[in-house]
């Protein structure tokens, strides 16, 4: 009996799932990626306005929208309030996957307060 090939077989039988496995590796590697990169923009930009919170609003939120704009390409929405004290930044984010069809959607919500002097951000939600 010849058992020439049978290890090619079970290769070729494999390697769809293989294949599969990388591009799913890779998409949630760019996903997680782009959400540090958002945590930290957002987190930078709640810093600055809470720096800035005596100022004119209009000035601080427009200072905010660039920085993050700067730090993260193509954002799909982006939601800020400051109110007493406090900011708040909702950014929305849509990621076009390598292997898969379907987009990602990168939502994060962080909300920053003065408190006794002391900055505090912390992720809503």
């Amino acid at each position: 009996m010849n058992k020439k090939g049978q290890v090619l077989v079970l290769f070729l039988i494999l390697l769809p799932f293989l294949l599969l496995l990388i591009g799913l590796i890779v998409d949630l590697g760019i996903a997680y990626n782009e959400k540090r990169k958002i945590e930290h923009a957002i987190t930078d930009s709640i810093s600055y306005a809470l720096d800035h919170i005596k100022e004119e609003e209009a000035t601080v939120k427009i200072n905010m929208t660039h920085l993050l704009k700067e730090n993260i390409q193509d954002i799909y929405e982006i939601r800020m309030e400051i109110q007493e004290e406090k900011v708040y930044v909702s950014v929305e984010k849509r990621i076009n996957p390598i292997f898969f069809a379907k987009d990602h959607i990168i939502k994060l919500s962080y909300q920053g307060e003065v408190i006794n002097g002391e900055k505090r951000i912390k992720k809503e939600g």
